[in-house]
């Protein structure tokens, strides 16, 4: 492998997706035309509030609803954890209105979600991601208390350990019966996840 790719530092994105096929396409996106590239996706506003507080990522990627809360409830609080990072909504909804209230509140951009906006989309993301590989960002006004990636494998082993607890539930006391479609979805969903954070974690222990 070339030296120069040896030195690239890889994008880092947070998805808040709680449909777990969208979440996946964007994935697919993604690693498909900005590897080297990590993902995390989580299917709570409540997550990804956690995971924006407790990473540097170089792009936010949302639903306009994620679980059944309007993530206009919440862009205040992401924005101000985020501080210059970028945020896309790609909404369900072509709403004029949200769309208009949401760059207001600080949203980098809004899309629908329809077959020709994903078909652009590496095109339209290129400009939030371009260059940004082991560049200083201008400000970070919460840096003090938010770690870089390359430095916390125990937030991650964290984030790892809740999830697993999320997988036992459904699991555990449901395992007399018969899952149901959604319940399969769901723990396939928080399995990906859990086997994404904890490579990601062995990698960064590796690293020390």
């Amino acid at each position: 492998m070339p030296a120069s790719r040896k030195s690239k530092r890889p994008h880092y994105v947070l998805i808040l997706e709680s449909n777990v096929h969208h979440a996946e396409l964007l994935t697919e996106i993604l690693d498909r035309h900005f590897a080297p590239i990590i993902i995390h996706t989580v299917d709570t506003i409540g997550d990804g509030i956690e995971f924006a507080r407790q990473a540097n990522y170089d792009l936010i990627l949302t639903d306009g609803v994620v679980g059944d809360t309007p993530i206009t409830d919440s862009m205040p609080e992401l924005i101000r954890i985020a501080g210059p990072i970028p945020i896309v909504v790609i909404s369900g909804k072509g709403d004029e209105k949200l769309a208009a209230e949401l760059i207001k509140l600080g949203a980098a951009e809004y899309m629908v979600k329809t077959r020709e906006t994903l078909e652009v989309l590496p095109a339209s993301l290129d400009k939030y991601l371009k260059d940004k590989r082991g560049a200083k960002r201008r400000r970070t006004p919460t840096k003090a208390k938010k770690p870089d990636l390359k430095s916390s494998p125990t937030e991650i082993l964290r984030a790892v350990d809740r999830l697993t607890q999320q997988a036992l539930a459904i699991v555990g006391p449901r395992r007399r019966r018969r899952r149901t479609a959604p319940e399969i979805e769901q723990l396939n969903h928080l399995l990906t996840q859990i086997r994404r954070l904890r490579e990601m974690a062995q990698k960064l222990t590796h690293k020390e």
